[in-house]
């Protein structure tokens, strides 16, 4: 590979390079200290010299923090967009630490899933007030953001029946 061109990343091909790395890390199952491996640095400086890995602390920090902003941007425009509204749907469950979570899933009018939300409610008493608390304020989110709510869907737990 002796006659190959590189170049130096623009800020945007850097920020692409930053985002594509964090999906390759998170869909292959790594560790975010792959990125200070030897052998994984020294496989990018062969490919080009001008592709620096981030430290697993960038990786796992700032370029996430960017990525899951420009993800969650895309998807408050998406949802704005959507032609016929969204359904709001709530599912309560227990992770394996046993905090109780309530998940929040916006559906678009495709079908398309977007996780906007889980919140750990394990210190709450969850009853049908506290439900309708909770449902009253996510509405009044999407509300303010433009987003327009057209169904409500919830799990069969008692407070969210009572709630219905």
């Amino acid at each position: 590979m002796d006659n190959y061109i590189v170049r130096s990343l623009s800020k945007e091909d850097l920020k692409k390079f930053n985002m594509l790395l964090l999906r390759l890390t998170v869909s292959c199952g790594w560790a975010l200290s792959w990125v200070n491996n030897p052998e994984a640095k020294e496989l990018f400086d062969f490919l080009n010299p001008f592709l620096k890995l981030p430290d697993r602390r960038v990786l796992g920090g700032d370029i996430l923090k960017q990525v899951v902003a420009d993800a969650d941007k895309a998807m408050e425009t998406a949802l704005k967009e959507n032609p016929v509204g969204v359904t709001l749907t709530f599912d309560g469950w227990t992770n394996v630490k046993n905090e109780q979570l309530l998940e929040t899933v916006i559906l678009s009018s495709e079908g398309k899933p977007y996780v906007w939300k889980a919140v750990d409610i394990t210190s709450e008493r969850e009853n049908n007030a506290a439900v309708i608390k909770k449902t009253e304020a996510m509405l009044t989110e999407l509300k303010n953001k433009e987003i327009t709510v057209c169904a409500i869907v919830t799990d069969s737990a008692s407070a969210y029946a009572t709630a219905r």
